[in-house]
């Protein structure tokens, strides 16, 4: 009869999970990702014999000491940031529950208390802007390489993609209209789609171009991915699950070295920082910026690229006084 309780919570669990996800998110990728990050929760639940309708705040306290105590790939310990995201869709999921009678163990648990298990990450860097001279030498060097790790390193600059974005894009996310080129961002942070435009601003409010290295670059990053498309036709532009891991290692291998042969940094999270502060120069809306970029709220890229825009409003105004 126990036996028998559990399989039919278990089975309840799943049908659940899968309707949170069915209406909460889009496309198949977010999908598949929230339920391989709840997947953390059902183990949890399993180990502690305990049922998804009965869980309180001392349980989601003790889901905290636990988590941190699990380990993943490789056998090493959850980052903070997945952490951070497991307990998000905790919540969310139970926010979802919440309307048909479960209780949610979330409403009780206090705002200081709620703080605490919430693990902090690093302190994000103020955001790296390549100079014209800077970004001839990386992609002069990038040109030598891989022809993927090349590929996904101007995408990745052209729209600011982070990277598991850019390696999931398939060639039917990929959009031509006239001389614009467009990809559909299916797998982006928090599991939100959003279209953005191939290439980096490079010209200023009065339509002067205000540099030709970017604007070269620009053409070349819509050529080579519209030739990848092309001879792909459909599905994954990095190929498969196997294929892109490897293209991931790969591209982290080679910024490394080219940024000891170059001497200054270059991760793959540069690019993202270089559209970000490029478009504030440019006077692109601080909207529009988050919305290329991905940010839910603006308010997180006001804080990512705070004295960025603030270099550029003073430089601005200041022109404007004198």
């Amino acid at each position: 009869s126990i036996l028998g309780n559990t399989i039919a919570f278990n089975q309840e669990l799943d049908y659940l999970i899968d309707e949170f996800v069915q209406i909460n998110y889009n496309s198949e990728v977010a999908r598949k990702n929230v339920k391989y990050y709840l997947v953390w929760f059902k183990r949890f639940l399993k180990e502690f014999n305990l049922t998804h309708d009965k869980l309180t705040v001392k349980d989601i306290i003790r889901f905290r000491s636990w988590i941190a105590n699990q380990r993943g790939r490789h056998n090493k310990p959850l980052s903070a940031k997945t952490i951070r995201q497991l307990l998000s869709f905790i919540k969310a999921f139970y926010d979802f529950l919440e309307p048909l009678g479960i209780d949610n163990p979330f409403k009780d648990l206090p705002q200081s208390l709620r703080k605490k298990i919430i693990p902090k990450t690093k302190s994000e860097k103020v955001p790296r802007e390549f100079s014209d001279e800077e970004l001839e030498l990386i992609f002069s060097e990038l040109r030598k390489k891989n022809e993927d790790v090349y590929l996904a390193c101007l995408i990745g600059y052209a729209t600011g993609a982070r990277l598991q974005e850019v390696l999931a894009l398939k060639a039917e996310d990929v959009i031509q209209k006239g001389d614009r080129v467009l990809v559909i961002i299916r797998a982006g942070k928090g599991f939100r789609e959003r279209v953005s435009i191939v290439g980096v601003p490079y010209k200023n409010s009065n339509g002067e171009v205000f540099s030709e290295t970017i604007k070269k670059l620009n053409q070349e990053a819509k050529e080579k991915l519209l030739e990848r498309v092309k001879k792909v036709g459909r599905g994954y532009l990095f190929g498969d699950e196997i294929r892109r891991r490897r293209v991931r290692i790969n591209i982290q291998q080679t910024l490394y070295r080219i940024s000891k042969k170059l001497g200054f940094e270059v991760h793959f999270h540069n690019f993202r920082s270089n559209w970000g502060a490029k478009a504030l120069q440019a006077g692109v809306p601080l909207e529009y910026v988050a919305f290329q970029l991905g940010h839910k709220y603006t308010s997180t890229t006001e804080k990512y690229y705070a004295r960025v825009k603030d270099d550029y409003v003073i430089a601005f105004v200041s022109h404007l006084a004198e």
